[in-house]
């Protein structure tokens, strides 16, 4: 394993470059898209990000388009 900071996250992997604005928002987007979210069929913590926009419940098989970095997209200004 690579060692990490605590202030960024998995974005250490970057060292000093980039700046620590661009880290801190790829480690909060990288939060997002790794984590599980409540699947729309069976109801349970189990739908992982397979690809940008494509989400699987690992529990029941269910494969759904959603957003991006979350299953649900997000609009701007609502």
């Amino acid at each position: 394993m690579t060692k990490r900071t605590k202030k960024v996250g998995t974005a250490g992997r970057f060292g000093s470059r980039y700046g620590r604005k661009i880290k801190v928002d790829l480690t909060k987007v990288e939060k997002l898209q790794k984590a599980k979210y409540i699947c729309p069929k069976c109801k349970r913590k189990s739908v992982k990000r397979i690809s940008a926009g494509i989400w699987q419940c690992q529990k029941c098989g269910t494969k759904f388009a959603g957003g991006a970095y979350e299953p649900t997209s997000k609009i701007k200004g609502e």
